[in-house]
């Protein structure tokens, strides 16, 4: 089983989490604006690098170490925003450009994402429509041996301090369907300008803007992957790729929550009851069980082979996640344990990532349901 992690898995995830109670825990103290120096010091230390080969300047990695590092470093910083912007970096780099880039593209570009000096941002979502690729409006046009790329795209985690996008745009239409391209587009190529930053009051102070291209000029070289195929290959996995890695932080989060808890009990003189106890038990199991499942999708990542169970896998974790917040507040409410603003922060953080994209999580989930249909 993946919980039986390696000696070299447990030594990272041990060194991430010294990183982040001496480093961010303190940097991210009641911050509201993206720490730079930190950002700095985590490419200096090799955590923006991580996934990433040596070869390429990187730390190495799977994604199991990747889905422990992030654990360790939500555990450790006890700030969901910045671990969400690490992972985000982390994926752009793994599964998009060393998965999907030429030769030459990685060469070019993977050294300076793995030592921090730029960070990469993908860039699907539109205003008003979001990500379904019928409604993308971004075009992209052969002019010469170049593209033309025009439109607008929303909601860029780490959009502001992204000096690499990756931009999916309708490169073409075929039997009225929206044939999706991925670029690369660096920060400053002309025509390319950012929207004003989302001032969002969750997740902070992970940065989030949108980019306008008016005729951005993008050399063929700078195509990512093939023609025509990144909706499939790139866009709809990276949202599975999303939410196998969030798994991690959220389960350190809920260590954090579960470490403060008796401590709030103890210095409020709440009595240690029976039902008490009983409710605490069951928080536990329930991380417990999270932690498995979070290990075992990243597990599955790292196989390359298709797993029946993976969305049910994904699923059961998003349900017993959002169980374990629901069960915790119940436990507060019924005992009497009053809280901090950093609780509420923490508990508001997890709710929110264990909620994104659930509309996706219906149609997986519906999608399950008709299958045991057609096979009666």
């Amino acid at each position: 089983m993946a919980m039986h992690l390696d000696e070299e898995r447990e030594k990272r995830q041990q060194q991430i989490d010294r990183f982040a109670k001496t480093e961010a825990a303190l940097s991210l103290s009641g911050i509201d604006e993206f720490p730079v120096a930190l950002w700095r010091k985590m490419g200096e230390s090799g955590l923006l690098g991580l996934g990433i080969p040596a070869a390429y300047g990187g730390s190495g990695g799977d994604w199991l170490s990747i889905q422990t590092a992030g654990e360790a470093f939500a555990r450790g910083s006890r700030n969901m925003g910045m671990a969400l912007s690490w992972l985000i970096h982390l994926i752009v780099c793994r599964f998009a450009i060393l998965g999907f880039g030429s030769a030459g593209q990685i060469e070019q570009w993977l050294p300076r994402l793995a030592a921090g000096e730029i960070t990469p941002s993908l860039a699907i979502s539109e205003p008003g429509t979001g990500a379904h690729p019928k409604y993308l409006r971004t075009s992209a046009f052969r002019e010469g041996e170049d593209w033309i790329l025009t439109g607008e795209k929303s909601f860029l985690t780490n959009g502001p301090l992204a000096g690499l996008f990756v931009v999916l745009a309708v490169s073409a239409t075929e039997g009225g369907k929206n044939q999706i391209t991925a670029f690369l587009v660096p920060r400053e190529t002309p025509g390319l300008s950012l929207t004003d930053p989302l001032r969002l009051d969750f997740l902070k102070p992970s940065p989030h803007c949108g980019i306008r291209l008016e005729a951005c000029r993008v050399s063929s070289d700078q195509v990512l992957g093939n023609l025509g195929d990144a909706f499939e290959r790139i866009s709809k996995p990276f949202r599975d790729m999303e939410d196998v890695m969030l798994m991690g932080p959220v389960a350190g989060g809920m260590q954090v929550q579960m470490v403060a808890l008796p401590v709030l009990i103890a210095r409020q003189g709440i009595g240690p009851t029976d039902d008490l106890k009983t409710a605490l038990g069951e928080l536990q199991f329930r991380l417990d069980a999270l932690r498995i499942l979070a290990y075992e999708a990243a597990a599955m990542l790292d196989s390359g082979r298709r797993h029946p169970e993976f969305p049910s896998l994904l699923l059961s974790f998003r349900s017993l996640a959002g169980q374990f917040q629901s069960r915790l507040a119940q436990v507060l409410d019924q005992s009497g344990i009053q809280t901090d603003p950093a609780w509420a922060t923490l508990a508001k953080d997890l709710t929110m990532t264990i909620g994104v994209a659930e509309h996706v999580a219906l149609i997986k989930q519906r999608k399950i349901g008709e299958a045991i249909l057609l096979k009666s």
